[in-house]
């Protein structure tokens, strides 16, 4: 055995596979790494132990593998005993771009972790994923389970596991976004609410997010 690792803050995206802080010159300790693409470092872990109360992931040096040296802190950690291992490659790590989450974007993901089911961590991770693909910034948590996006709070979501969908409104009034999109839209006070209950909703709310009423338009 080998020099043990523990990370914390560790953030699980699915089966055997976690989001922890881990930058660049640290992975260089692990060896290998001979490639390099995008923004996200992506390593594959044996015998990795996750501790979801602490959110600590510890493994041994030893057992790490690295696939990928990014240039963000964030690194996708993939247990090998992973279904998804198999499929795994450097490309993972292009494919984020260049991707860094917010405190508030992490509490999110890290809120539909814990109560929300399999299907809906899919979503709300592609839909965060890629509205930061389009518009930097980061949510900012308020009272119940709701996120607003700052600064400038064009749309936000909150996360209702009790009927495991997100609800997301967006600045703007129903004909404002009519015709742009062929999920349901309902008045929220002047502005416009939907839901996104599947993976498949999420291309079709990022067109209403995009078409919210911006302060710096």
């Amino acid at each position: 055995m080998g020099l043990t690792i523990a990370t914390s803050g560790a953030m699980a995206l699915g089966e055997n596979i976690w989001l922890v802080d881990l930058p660049p010159h640290q992975l260089r300790f692990f060896g290998g790494g001979t490639q390099s693409c995008g923004a996200r470092s992506v390593i594959a872990i044996k015998n990795a132990q996750y501790d979801d109360k602490t959110k600590s992931l510890k493994f041994d040096a030893d057992d790490v593998t690295t696939l990928n040296i990014g240039t963000l802190t964030e690194t996708v950690a993939v247990g090998v005993d992973s279904p998804v291992a198999k499929k795994l490659s450097p490309v993972i790590a292009a494919k984020s771009g260049n991707i860094s989450y917010g405190p508030g974007d992490r509490a999110f993901l890290n809120l539909v972790n814990e109560l929300m089911p399999e299907h809906m961590k899919r979503a709300a991770l592609l839909l965060l994923e890629k509205v930061r693909h389009r518009s930097s910034g980061d949510l900012k948590r308020g009272k119940a389970r709701n996120f607003s996006e700052t600064p400038d709070n064009f749309w936000y979501v909150i996360v209702q596991p009790q009927v495991e969908h997100l609800q997301i409104t967006v600045r703007g009034d129903l004909q404002h976004f009519h015709g742009m999109s062929t999920l349901p839209i309902l008045d929220d006070r002047g502005n416009t609410r939907f839901k996104v209950t599947k993976e498949d909703d999420v291309e079709e709310a990022l067109k209403l997010i995009f078409h919210a009423k911006r302060m710096n338009r």
